[in-house]
């Protein structure tokens, strides 16, 4: 099987179809490497979200279940991933997220034309994030959905923006209290109680460490100039 590095930690994985192979190119490391996670999958794993899902197509099918299986134990290296689009400015990273639907890649794609020369999305969907001396780093990974918006790039979190639909573009602070709620909705659920715990404890060192805010945001060009409030 193929071994890969996401999120710094060498994983051997099957890679069945080959766009999914594609998908996961750029992330491939020498056979020599030694294997910190090894991950098997099964054709009724895949075929299940093929029959049940909504447009899921096999290398999509194939694609969530290595990510789920991945990001279980991805735990056991203070690591997890968090529902978000991953916009890289110059050196930090920003996640900015909200339920399916809302309007997260929207906004991110309005960072890229505006900040061409600064800006870019480095995971569309789930990015990999992981606890290492006392700082919260986030990875590009191919777990970017349908999308495949990703680059394999890494760099420490700058604050973390859960989008809310509105008329008006207002930014606000949230307190510790109203972030761990949102953000125990944007991250990996299926997890046992020593992972929940470990994970719960990975949540509470982010919050006490980088900003949380909460964007009202109108699909415009100036809600980009209210989030810009966050860098300064």
């Amino acid at each position: 099987m193929p071994k890969l590095k996401i999120a710094d930690v060498v994983v051997e994985m099957p890679l069945k179809y080959p766009q999914t192979a594609h998908w996961y190119s750029s992330y491939l490391v020498s056979d020599e490497e030694a294997a910190d996670i090894k991950i098997e999958t099964s054709q009724k794993e895949m075929d299940y979200l093929v029959k049940n899902g909504i447009d899921i197509t096999e290398p999509i099918a194939e694609n969530m279940v290595l990510c789920n299986k991945f990001n279980s134990q991805l735990i056991r290296f203070f690591g997890s991933y968090i529902h978000s689009s991953a916009l890289k400015y110059e050196d930090k990273v920003y996640l900015f997220s909200a339920d399916s639907g809302v309007g997260k890649s929207t906004h991110t794609k309005k960072w890229c034309r505006l900040f061409p020369d600064k800006a870019r999305v480095i995971n569309d969907d789930k990015p990999s994030f992981r606890m290492i001396d006392g700082k919260c780093i986030v990875y590009g990974s191919p777990f970017s959905g349908g999308t495949n918006i990703q680059i394999n790039e890494k760099g420490e979190l700058g604050a973390i923006v859960f989008i809310e639909r509105s008329e008006e573009n207002k930014l606000e602070r949230l307190d510790t209290r109203q972030a761990i709620v949102l953000l125990i909705r944007q991250t990996h659920k299926r997890v046992s109680e020593k992972a929940r715990d470990r994970l719960l404890s990975m949540m509470s060192e982010i919050l006490l460490n980088y900003p949380v805010y909460k964007l009202y945001c109108a699909d415009n060009d100036e809600a980009v100039e209210t989030a810009f409030k966050i860098i300064n």
